[in-house]
């Protein structure tokens, strides 16, 4: 992991000091690359992440944290990586292998796919898994998108609900949250499994305004909801969402490693432009060198969309220890 002036200067400027001294990240992927496999060209062009790295293992995990955060407590919750040409239980034993010898600084949740067993799901809770972490990649292939049951079967919600256990969810469909089935299944999930703690990743994927316009304000109110923020790097969607669902509601999540590329996100109505200084081949956005010299990481850019939301709501030391400490503490019981 490189580290540049410009990275020193942001941290040290205008992150550390509204930064709490304990951080709770809700939502990192570990994994060695022999569990990932290879991923096809093809399929690296159905999603932008794909190319940028998936893989971090543990002691980069830690060596990211110290780096980023030199003079914080992170402690995290983190699970594999949810694609079909992962090793899955390969990487889900290495998640478990590496949050039991972490000393409490880490939780783990299980990549499942609906073929799971529940048996297996049950003997994952006894061996110290926290919950669960399906993954829309992991649905049987059909003629169209996958709606939440297809990845998520009923029997692996009856079994969390009876460990009250923890679900962090990624929104499948091209609207995201804003699909009416989603928020329709959403609503569901909330009243039939009330212990189950839903944590819908990536304000359920509303990198943009508009996308949380459309959703959340029918999803306000639901008591075993939250959001984690993580990717999202817009501040409008940070204070509506907070406005909409409340201030307790809304978790930090980082999505390292993916985060830690260079750039900065330009919001266009519901789509969204990713610029970088990386030599991916969907990068075709460039600005020029003296510009791109400048990039920090993805998730400096959060975090600086974070404080900004903070400073419009007001109280925003507040806020930001609500949101990157306090709510996890509570929620995971984790203090």
């Amino acid at each position: 992991m490189e580290v540049r002036p410009v990275d020193l200067r942001v941290y040290s400027e205008e992150l550390r000091p509204l930064l709490p001294p304990k951080i709770i990240d809700v939502h990192v992927h570990v994994a060695l690359a022999e569990h990932v496999g290879s991923i096809s060209e093809a399929r690296k062009r159905e999603n932008w992440a794909y190319e940028v790295g998936i893989d971090q293992s543990w002691d980069g995990l830690w060596q990211n944290l110290r780096t980023l955060f030199p003079d914080k407590d992170v402690r995290v919750l983190a699970f594999g990586v949810p694609l079909r040409e992962v090793d899955l239980e390969q990487n889900n034993q290495y998640v478990l292998d590496g949050m039991s010898s972490s000393k409490d600084k880490a939780r783990a949740l299980l990549v499942t796919t609906p073929q799971c067993t529940t048996s297996a799901i049950e003997e994952a809770f006894l061996r110290g898994y926290s919950g669960i972490k399906p993954y829309p990649d992991l649905a049987p292939p059909s003629n169209g998108e996958p709606g939440i049951y297809d990845f998520l079967p009923k029997e692996h919600l009856e079994l969390l609900e009876r460990f009250k256990g923890v679900l962090v969810l990624h929104l499948p469909k091209k609207e995201r949250i804003a699909d009416p089935t989603n928020i329709r299944d959403l609503t569901e999930l909330s009243r039939n499994y009330p212990s189950v703690k839903i944590i819908v990743a990536h304000v359920g994927r509303s990198f943009c305004l508009p996308t949380a316009q459309r959703a959340l304000p029918y999803l306000a109110g639901l008591p075993n909801l939250w959001y984690d923020i993580s990717a999202v790097m817009n501040a409008d969607v940070i204070e509506y969402a907070i406005h909409t669902v409340g201030l307790d509601r809304i978790l930090y999540g980082s999505d390292l490693p993916i985060t830690l590329i260079r750039g900065y996100r330009e919001h266009v109505g519901e789509t969204y432009i990713n610029y970088t200084d990386g030599d991916y081949s969907w990068n075709t956005n460039r600005k020029p060198p003296e510009v791109e010299a400048n990039y920090t990481y993805y998730l400096y850019e959060e975090l600086r969309s974070l404080i900004e939301a903070a400073k419009r709501v007001g109280d925003e030391r507040n806020v930001v220890r609500r949101i990157m400490c306090d709510n996890a503490a509570e929620l995971l019981d984790w203090h």
